[in-house]
């Protein structure tokens, strides 16, 4: 979730504290609407910390700092029938060798009717 104004300033404000540097508006108002539209709080707060105790003598910018949170892909359950295929393909050679076989036959028959692999 993208971090609020107000989380961005608490970014800004431990980076012009460690750093003593100083924002003028327009480039504190950029530096907000970045971080409030493409980061994330935890993750860019988290990385801020790692960079100042990395003692980096230099401040950082904006892609030194800002984060998104991973997302989490979630997987589908998978039937009984495709579970099974799935094992197989990993651990049975005869299986594995079976549906090569059975492949090639197919991709043999299309060709004599004049069918190519990508149509």
């Amino acid at each position: 979730m993208p971090m609020t104004k107000q989380q961005a300033l608490e970014v800004i404000k431990t980076i012009r504290h460690v750093y003593n540097i100083d924002f003028d508006r327009p480039k504190l108002e950029t530096w907000v609407n970045i971080l409030s539209q493409n980061g994330d709080y935890e993750p860019t707060k988290k990385t801020v910390m790692q960079y100042i105790n990395d003692a980096n003598p230099y401040p950082p910018s904006i892609p030194n700092i800002m984060r998104k949170e991973v997302k989490v892909v979630k997987e589908e359950p998978v039937d009984e029938k495709t579970a099974r295929h799935r094992w197989r393909m990993k651990n049975d050679p005869e299986y594995v060798a079976q549906r090569k076989k059975i492949l090639d036959d197919f991709r043999k028959k299309l060709s004599e009717f004049g069918v190519s692999d990508d149509e």
